[in-house]
């Protein structure tokens, strides 16, 4: 798995359990509203250490440049190792 893959998933499994905690939790749990602070900051850090190195998550991004399919590598340019 590629270092971008990784980066995804970390930021996905943040995400999924700011959204899915308050499901299984009281709402008066303190430490459960901590909880869900602390995986809504890990995965905005996440976000943006990914933008950094790999342009927007999705099209949805504010930030995306119709350029950014075109310059990145096309997957013919890429070896199995995930390199030019």
């Amino acid at each position: 798995m590629s270092e971008q893959e990784q980066l995804m998933r970390r930021t996905n499994a943040c995400r999924f359990a700011t959204w899915e905690l308050p499901v299984f939790t009281h709402p008066g749990d303190c430490k459960a509203a901590k909880q869900q602070k602390k995986y809504r900051r890990m995965a905005d850090d996440l976000i943006i250490q990914y933008k950094a190195a790999y342009g927007p998550m999705n099209q949805n991004s504010s930030d995306t440049s119709r350029w950014h399919g075109i310059n990145a590598p096309w997957p013919w340019d890429v070896n199995k190792g995930g390199n030019k």
